[in-house]
């Protein structure tokens, strides 16, 4: 107990240390809200495939994250997992694990994230589920109960490459990092043996090398661990962890193709990782994002927002973007992909639009990692096994759920919801405002204050919404703040439109034809569109007699992908999320004005097309499976599906695409600052 005590309070002084200079100068919550800091900013996983990977695709995708607005990374190198029928093809073997050109490699990647002001960590071994690592060419699995084993592996892996670098040890390259275990304990030696062993001997190593340790020690696998994981007590299992992290899948709707809604189906495992977090006494509180392993490519911003908000109204406070593959031009486009998660590498459609979500999630992260977190009795705090899957609230599905943070006199809120309606939240201000992560935009509150340091707040949020209620008993700096605009005028956008065709980069293949639409369609319904993957651009004009004080375009719901609006040549922004509308002050003028829309679906029709086709005449080049039919395999005598993750067949059916409208002009009176 006294070891434990004395642990928790030497990261309790440091965690406070690093509260302090990472906020003390960084001027006032809005300015860090609109534009966050570096630290604040989600990070993703970084995968090479089998040791696939070379400078100028190094350079290429660090300055892709630096550009998309990421903080930093978290690199594996993962060799020969999942790779079978019911997944991914993985490449062959380019560069041996631990050989010198695998370091060279490495220290390059360490020394251009140094250049662009990127945090590196790294998981400690080779692949996911395993401490483990190569030796001549040869696979070893480390006993995680012997400690001299462990630090033989950890000089190995990472003192090589410390020894390399030590001007970038603990500013570029700050943490290593050790996946869910997923085997069983050799020996028959209990989680107790584990944690005090692997992960203290973790930290000890890290430590006594300039580098901080973050794991998923908590879980959440068990496939074949079960003698082994009995009795484990998954908030324990982090007190060796500089801070906890744990993970969340997106579960696809049982039709799985109507991807651009606000999605609620997700399998989160932070239940444990809040609670371990409070009791170790991290200000961080991280997470693995959008772990989903169903159908690549099919998912995008709308629908991954609303899960992103679940786990930030838990308590969850960065998350690590699964998954940015490493993907050399070699292997075409879309390229190497690992057989999960929602990619975000420079092959995917909308790659380069992802840029308003990621700003959405840095906003988020900015205020929820400032402050100190305020118990208001809303978590079921009983202690949680291994198997700590699931939220934890108290009320999981009420019409608004939040988290509360505090800072000096200043409160607030985190609420994630949807529709019209009222919250009660345990706080009172002299000014309450609500900031929108999404534009960056703050408006006063509609509000009551009530007995016993309460106010009613009242809310209408946009389907898959979110806001920050903002108590303020301190000047957050000075700017006018208005009340909501309301809407004094709408017309529809008629048409007719222009319409061209664009792939992304990397495909050789010839676009459709431009096409003029009097009216807006859905593509899988016209047989020149329904394969088509990539940018469509529409062109049209619309008139104005005068210039409003404050216009948005409102695109409708957009079935999926993301668009991008620009109004007489410019730019107005991403639209990726309900309402789904541009804010055009500031460019529309009296008379004719020329709107564009970019708009961008996913990958998924144009490899389902790929799927009729020989490979020689494929638009794509992927690792995934084309199959003309479903696969499927014999066991117990019973035809099985191979699993979704492995790619797609020619009988899948397609996501629905395209600009449906209908497209309307909203003039306002008021507006909203900016």
């Amino acid at each position: 107990m006294k070891a434990r005590t004395a642990l928790l309070g030497r990261k309790s002084v440091f965690l406070a240390l690093a509260g302090w200079m990472l906020f003390a100068d960084a001027g006032s919550l809005f300015e860090d809200f609109v534009r966050p800091p570096d630290e604040v900013k989600p990070w993703c996983y970084w995968y090479w495939v089998n040791g696939n990977a070379d400078e100028a695709t190094i350079t290429a995708d660090l300055e892709a994250m630096k550009r998309l607005g990421f903080g930093g990374l978290l690199m594996f190198d993962s060799r020969g997992y999942w790779d079978d029928d019911d997944h991914v093809r993985n490449p062959k073997t380019e560069i041996d694990f631990m050989s010198p050109a695998w370091f060279d490699l490495v220290e390059f990647s360490i020394r251009e994230c140094a250049r662009l002001g990127l945090t590196f960590s790294m998981n400690a071994s080779a692949s996911g589920g395993w401490c483990n690592g190569f030796r001549d060419g040869k696979e070893y699995v480390v006993d995680i109960l012997d400690r001299a084993a462990i630090t033989n592996h950890l000089e190995a892996v990472v003192g090589s490459l410390v020894r390399r670098i030590p001007d970038l040890v603990g500013s570029t390259f700050t943490h290593i990092y050790s996946v869910s275990f997923e085997g069983n304990v050799r020996g028959g030696g209990t989680w107790r043996d584990v944690k005090e062993t692997f992960y203290r001997t973790m930290r000890d190593w890290a430590e006594g090398h300039g580098l901080k340790v973050f794991s998923e020690a908590g879980g959440p696998w068990f496939g074949g661990c079960t003698k082994a994981f009995t009795g484990a007590k998954q908030l324990e299992m982090f007190d060796y962890n500089d801070f906890p992290q744990g993970e969340f899948w997106p579960q696809l709707p049982k039709s799985d193709v109507w991807a651009g809604h606000a999605n609620a189906n997700v399998r989160p495992f932070w239940r444990g990782i809040v609670l371990s977090a409070q009791r170790i006494g991290s200000r961080i509180v991280s997470c693995e994002a959008f772990t989903h392993m169903q159908k690549h490519w099919s998912v995008d911003p709308a629908f991954l927002k609303p899960l992103a908000d679940q786990a930030y109204a838990d308590g969850i406070n960065r998350l690590v973007w699964h998954t940015f593959t490493c993907s050399p031009a070699k292997f075409g486009v879309p390229g190497v992909e690992y057989f999960a998660g929602t990619h975000i590498n420079r092959n995917v459609t909308w790659h380069d639009e992802a840029k308003a979500f990621i700003a959405y999630l840095a906003r988020c992260q900015a205020l929820l990692q400032r402050g100190e977190y305020v118990d208001d009795g809303q978590f079921d705090t009983t202690e949680c096994d291994y198997y700590g899957w699931g939220r934890f609230r108290t009320d999981p599905n009420a019409q608004f759920t939040w988290t509360h943070r505090r800072e000096g006199r200043n409160d607030w809120f985190f609420i994630a919801g949807e529709n019209e309606g009222e919250v009660v939240l345990p706080a009172v201000a002299p000014r309450v405002e609500l900031w929108d992560a999404v534009t960056g935009s703050r408006t006063a509150a509609d509000c009551e204050t009530l007995p016993a340091g309460r106010t009613r707040l009242r809310l209408n949020l946009p389907r898959g919404g979110s806001v920050f209620a903002m108590f303020l008993g301190e000047e957050p700096g000075a700017c006018p703040v208005p009340s909501a605009a309301s809407v004094s005028r709408t017309f529809t956008v008629e048409g007719p439109w222009q319409v061209s065709f664009t792939y992304p980069r990397g495909i050789a293949a010839t676009p459709p034809q431009p096409v003029e639409l009097d009216g807006l369609i859905e593509w899988t319904s016209d047989d020149r569109l329904k394969f088509f993957s990539g940018t469509a651009t529409y062109r049209t004009t619309f008139g104005l007699s005068a210039v409003p004080s404050a216009c948005r375009i409102a695109l409708g719901p957009l079935p999926s992908g993301v668009a991008h609006v620009f109004v007489n040549g410019r730019d107005c922004g991403c639209v990726w999320c309900a309402p789904w509308t541009a804010d055009v002050s500031a460019a529309v003028r009296s008379g004719a004005n020329e709107l564009e829309v970019r708009y961008v679906n996913n990958w998924r029709n144009r490899l389902i097309g790929d799927c009729f086709l020989d490979e020689k005449d494929r638009v794509t080049r992927s690792n995934i499976r084309y199959r003309r039919t479903p696969g499927t395999y014999w066991k117990d005598g019973v035809e099985r599906h191979r699993r979704d993750c492995s790619g797609y067949s020619a009988l899948d059916p397609l996501q629905p695409s395209g600009l449906l409208g209908p497209v309307e002009v909203v003039l306002l009176n008021g507006g909203m600052w900016m």
